[in-house]
């Protein structure tokens, strides 16, 4: 069972961002792109997530032309799934926004969605959502895979019946998130 939002520890759910970041880095340096193309946010964003949640956070990583990029272009699934965060959200502030973009940027990986956040757990994706986007930790009342939640959430808009995420195919573990209920 999901924990509450009240009951999120603030400090695990802000970690998560601090994870979300490093591994953007990691990548960046890997040579698989600028932190802003990873992470669907513009310069100014990124600067301002990390301002924000990561004071003191070594930034050596992020190439000063970061700073002024603006946010990637997003395909529609990314729109699609953007829209659906911000609309289930039931917060506000720039993290909603953030997340979002990031949210929908980094569901087109192929792993789980917690994964290619960078982040230790699946929990840890979770109690970051309940704490920064409440309306959607509600909304996922199955505790569904999110990339899977997403997927449904936004084939149940368009009347279909259902709709794979858009890496499923590909994953080793697909049997178990489609198995009949």
């Amino acid at each position: 069972m999901r924990p509450c939002p009240e009951t999120v520890s603030p400090d695990a759910a802000e970690a998560a961002l601090g994870f979300i970041l490093a591994h953007a880095l990691r990548e960046q340096a890997a040579g698989l792109g600028p932190a802003t193309a990873l992470l669907g946010l513009s310069g100014a964003e990124l600067v301002a997530l990390a301002a924000r949640w990561l004071p003191g956070a070594d930034l050596t990583g992020i190439d000063p032309s970061d700073a002024t990029r603006p946010a990637p272009v997003r395909d529609v699934e990314q729109q699609a799934i953007e829209l659906l965060v911000l609309w289930r959200a039931a917060g506000a502030g720039p993290e909603v926004r953030w997340l979002a973009a990031i949210l929908a940027r980094r569901s087109m990986e192929s792993r789980h969605l917690w994964e290619d956040l960078g982040l230790p757990a699946r929990p840890a994706l979770t109690q970051m959502i309940a704490r920064f986007l409440p309306g959607l930790a509600a909304a996922n009342a199955r505790n569904m895979r999110w990339k899977k939640f997403f997927a449904r959430q936004i084939c149940s808009d368009a009347a279909f019946a259902l709709c794979p995420a858009p890496t499923c195919d590909a994953c080793d573990e697909r049997q178990s998130c489609f198995a009949t209920d």
